[in-house]
């Protein structure tokens, strides 16, 4: 980005020049396309066809070198742009793997810690602590992770429908022995089928 800026200051100085030279060349009283020689052919006596033929010149390589300009601007501006379109691109991927839900909620026991989070039957879960779609090895993960998390909060993304759209929300699970049921979460999860 530092060099299109740098370009664009350089193209903003020529497109400057540029006007100097045709504020110069419209004092001799002449047009650009305007011919420097009289009818029978001979160079008119009443301007300086030197200067003005020096400023043609000038003007005539300070538009190519515009043009030039410009043309560097825009490759690299499609390139940046190109970049970031990609960029983008490898980050929704990302994200679209890792937003991804990978099991539902079958079952809830009521008052369990499940229940007490907010987990209804049928949510979806996205993310459970720091396990996900990419990483959850088969469901070997959700129950190292559950353990690892006793006594803890746990934090737990889902995905729900609600008034027929899906919505993801934040519950937090506190995993935890003596709540009146067998588990440790209270509720029963099983795999998402793709």
């Amino acid at each position: 980005m530092e060099q299109v800026q740098e370009l664009v200051k350089q193209k903003n100085a020529l497109e400057s020049e540029i006007k100097q030279l045709e504020l110069e060349h419209r004092g001799h009283g002449v047009g650009r396309t305007e011919a420097l020689v009289d009818r029978e052919g001979y160079p008119r006596g009443d301007i300086d066809i030197v200067a003005i033929r020096q400023i043609r010149q000038s003007l005539i390589c300070k538009q190519n070198d515009l043009r030039g300009l410009m043309s560097e601007i825009e490759q690299h501006l499609v390139s940046l742009h190109h970049n970031r379109q990609t960029d983008a691109s490898a980050s929704d991927t990302a994200s679209s793997q890792r937003q991804r839900p990978f099991a539902r909620v079958s079952i809830v026991t009521p008052n369990s810690p499940a229940s007490e989070a907010g987990l209804l039957v049928g949510d979806k879960i996205v993310k459970y602590g720091s396990v996900d779609a990419t990483n959850h090895d088969n469901f070997k993960r959700l129950s190292t992770e559950t353990i690892d998390n006793i006594n803890k909060p746990l934090p737990v993304t889902i995905e729900r429908v609600v008034e027929g759209r899906p919505q993801v929300l934040e519950l937090t699970l506190r995993l935890r022995h003596g709540w009146g049921g067998e588990s440790l979460l209270g509720c029963h999860i099983l795999p998402l089928q793709t």
